[in-house]
């Protein structure tokens, strides 16, 4: 079971998010805390799988403070960013933070399950509208990325059809092989330049390499 504390000084929503986790198989809510110190002390009473940080707790410089401080202290504490705030440039300030996953405030309860399960199990996790957020903030958007160690999440069709391209292959025969139509086989591809942040193949396979998606 995923031990799950929630950081938010907003008592409500502490609630509504601790509503959301309860029906689940895989975590539990244990602990809720309402104050930055009130998490550094719960972090030396109880053991914590992963923290659902608000990082304007109760300002945006304390959140990313304390968000630096339990993934240097706690290095095996998973911290999601679970807050209101859009911004490019603050989504890369907590990543660089030491943050494995960045939320907004409007996610479905699906969408929150799944992130938890994913950074405990050692991963990142950015839904698509982060991802498309980082990737249209200007040019220098996917060196960025990559830079702060932002990594796409693929579906499993995706990681087939990059397979598939780094190996050279063409649409026709990925569609072959895949069992699937030559359009949806550009679909994935587009997709995959989308959620990259590159203008063609080449620069696909490139950047996959680099973030070790393929070999």
């Amino acid at each position: 079971m995923i031990r799950v504390l929630i950081a938010d000084d907003h008592n409500v929503f502490v609630e509504g998010i601790e509503s959301l986790i309860s029906g689940s198989s895989e975590s539990r809510v244990v602990e809720r805390c309402y104050t930055v110190q009130s998490v550094m002390e719960r972090l030396q009473q109880t053991e914590i799988d992963v923290i659902l940080l608000d990082i304007s707790f109760p300002q945006i410089e304390d959140g990313l403070g304390l968000c630096e401080y339990i993934t240097r202290t706690y290095p095996t504490v998973k911290v999601i960013a679970l807050t209101m705030h859009d911004d490019a440039s603050l989504i890369k300030r907590v990543v660089k933070k030491g943050a494995k996953g960045y939320l907004l405030k409007n996610t479905t309860k699906n969408e929150l399950l799944q992130a938890i399960v994913t950074v405990y199990q050692e991963r990142q996790y950015f839904n698509e509208t982060i991802t498309h957020i980082l990737l249209n903030d200007g040019p220098k958007a996917r060196k960025t990325m990559a830079g702060v160690g932002i990594k796409p999440n693929l579906t499993p069709r995706e990681s087939e059809v990059l397979t598939l391209i780094a190996q050279g292959l063409t649409t026709q025969q990925m569609a072959t092989q895949l069992f699937v139509s030559a359009k949806a086989v550009e679909f994935h591809r587009s997709s995959l330049l989308m959620k990259f942040g590159v203008p063609n193949t080449a620069l696909l396979i490139k950047t996959a390499m680099e973030m070790q998606y393929i070999d």
